[in-house]
């Protein structure tokens, strides 16, 4: 591995791994060149080719030549977005680091709006942003602004991840301190980190959108399969289960499903969502603050009216249950500090 330049030690060091990924890597490496230091810190980048065939070597060994600050490592045989980002996080020579993807677009202050969150809470371990997704021709798709507060990203974890990685800055220790990313997670592994490391520190995001984040037919996300799937599954399946301390009583995959609101399903997934995201609320009420409570049920109230509006053609019963089920939620919601209310756990027949 290639030792640090000499000099004085880097601020941050941006770590990006990629494989064949010439096709946006020129925009991506401008818009890496632009970013902005700390107070004139000095910023590394260490990008890891995991092992190219195509153009991305070239195009990096000419990034190199123009800015002395970058560090090319180069794997002549793919070993996963994992293990790639392990080894270049071995060479990371900063107490933060900045994560990167070769086909997203940063915004200029990025560094800095997150370099100043650390300053300013000495507890922070792993911050993102907000992002807008973009397609393959750069135009515009939408604008998400995430979750703040660490109780709730840290409650929403239980059937989501709502930190994007590719605008992730962490304190290099600390993740280094729970072994970096596991290889195991060929999809999902920063799901799986950051569900490592909810208990260790603070979790939180930043409202502004910093990251211009392409979605495009190669995502991993669209290309995981079932197999993948069911990895990704496995991240909020084993923190329900710590939550519950035992065997769960209910159906995570339709839990989960229901709660994110993503796709229409089917009247049996959604009875047995209803189910555990009720369980879920019968134990949190009496754990977790208001604010988690009511980031919750509102989450949980659109996902059903959106689930409701998707199926009510070809289950109406399933979008009555839904419609009740998110009622349910509102009222609980209304109820003095000092109820016990819950939701209603009898659901209609589908």
């Amino acid at each position: 591995m290639p030792e640090a330049a000499d000099g004085p030690p880097p601020a941050i060091s941006v770590l990006m791994s990629l494989r064949n990924g010439a096709a946006h890597l020129p925009a991506t490496l401008n818009s890496l060149a632009d970013l902005r230091s700390p107070s004139g810190q000095i910023i590394e980048f260490v990008i890891v080719d995991d092992g190219s065939d195509d153009e991305t070597p070239a195009l990096l060994a000419g990034w190199v030549e123009r800015d002395d600050r970058v560090r090319v490592l180069r794997r002549d045989t793919p070993t996963g977005l994992a293990a790639a980002l392990n080894y270049g996080l071995e060479a990371c020579g900063a107490p933060l680091v900045a994560r990167a993807d070769g086909d997203d677009l940063y915004h200029p202050d990025r560094l800095i709006l997150q370099a100043d969150a650390f300053t300013d809470n000495p507890d922070l371990g792993v911050l993102s942003c907000g992002y807008d997704r973009i397609s393959d021709d750069d135009e515009l798709i939408s604008t998400v602004i995430p979750p703040t507060g660490p109780d709730i990203l840290r409650f929403r974890m239980l059937f989501m991840n709502p930190i994007l990685h590719p605008g992730v800055m962490f304190r290099t220790a600390v993740v280094r301190d729970v072994g970096g990313y596991d290889p195991a997670y060929w999809t999902a592994q920063d799901s799986d980190l950051w569900a490592r490391l909810r208990d260790k520190t603070v979790i939180d995001n930043l409202p502004d959108s910093l990251v211009r984040y392409r979605v495009h037919s190669g995502s991993v996300m669209k290309t995981r399969g079932d197999a993948g799937q069911k990895l990704s599954r496995s991240v909020p399946e084993r923190l329900q289960t710590d939550y519950f301390g035992g065997e769960l009583p209910y159906d995570v995959g339709s839990t989960v499903d229901l709660f994110q609101g993503f796709k229409p399903l089917s009247a049996d997934k959604v009875r047995a969502g209803i189910n555990g995201l009720q369980d879920i609320y019968a134990i949190a009420k009496h754990r977790e603050t208001p604010a988690v409570l009511v980031d919750f049920r509102r989450q949980v109230i659109g996902s059903m009216l959106k689930q409701a509006k998707w199926i009510k053609g070809k289950a109406p019963l399933a979008a009555l249950a839904l419609w009740r089920a998110a009622l349910a939620f509102k009222m609980a919601g209304s109820a003095t500090a000092s109820t016990t209310s819950s939701p209603d756990r009898k659901v209609p027949q589908l």
